[in-house]
């Protein structure tokens, strides 16, 4: 088979509660990914990677079959997806299925459309990295960072920089953490992974971590999304 996509979806979260099936705008949220990777046809196989039955019955709703369950001890706030990647792929070794590309797509990425997943396999295609992450263009420049101390009193990270304008600052970028790709004999034999960055916009990005991101990621859903 040439693509496998994960979904990594465990049951546990701090700031939003149970936040990979929760309601999106009438649908658990998850639903969007698993929709736009059906969308796409890029996939051989769909794998949601959960360690919860609550989860597992609700995918198995939407017509997707879940092989095997998550081990425990890869569900919890310490354990890195790579390693969860590579369960995975192992696992499927185990009942004789090997792919040529792995590909993961978070559960709160409902701002992905599937054509953002076909124009980055193509990029992939001809990139020469064995790994891939979706990333989006810091702004305003990180350069122009400041922190805060106890007293709440701002502090440049770097005074040079903040006189500096941005279009002679050094473009910087960040994982939005919502897809990315690897070659299967990266992942398989552990070699050291060297990522390309396909570029998609701020707003598909948005990590979905708190009540706010929720809500903007809604707004932006039905208003340009639709």
């Amino acid at each position: 088979m040439k693509r496998l996509l994960i979904i990594p979806a465990r049951i546990g979260s701090k700031r939003i509660l149970k936040k990979n099936i929760k309601s999106f705008l009438g649908n658990p949220i998850i639903y969007y990914s698993i929709k736009t990777a059906k969308n796409s046809r890029l996939f051989d196989k769909i794998h949601v990677s959960t360690e919860s039955a609550i989860i597992k019955k609700i995918i198995e709703k939407n017509n997707l079959k879940i092989d095997f369950m998550r081990d425990r001890k890869l569900s919890n706030d310490k354990a890195g997806l790579l390693e969860v990647f590579k369960f995975v792929i192992k696992k499927y070794k185990k009942i004789g299925l090997t792919f040529k590309e792995v590909w993961f797509l978070t559960p709160c990425s409902p701002l992905i459309q599937s054509s953002d997943l076909i124009s980055a396999s193509k990029f992939f295609k001809k990139n020469n990295s064995n790994a891939l992450l979706a990333v989006s263009e810091y702004s305003p420049p990180i350069q122009w960072a400041f922190k805060l101390n106890n007293n709440n009193n701002l502090h440049p990270l770097n005074e040079k920089k903040l006189k500096y304008r941005s279009q002679n600052l050094t473009k910087t970028f960040y994982d939005t953490g919502t897809f990315g790709a690897f070659e299967y004999n990266a992942l398989k034999n552990n070699k050291k992974i060297n990522y390309a960055g396909f570029q998609i916009p701020r707003y598909k990005g948005i990590d979905i971590d708190t009540k706010q991101d929720w809500k903007l990621a809604e707004k932006i859903f039905k208003s340009d999304l639709k």
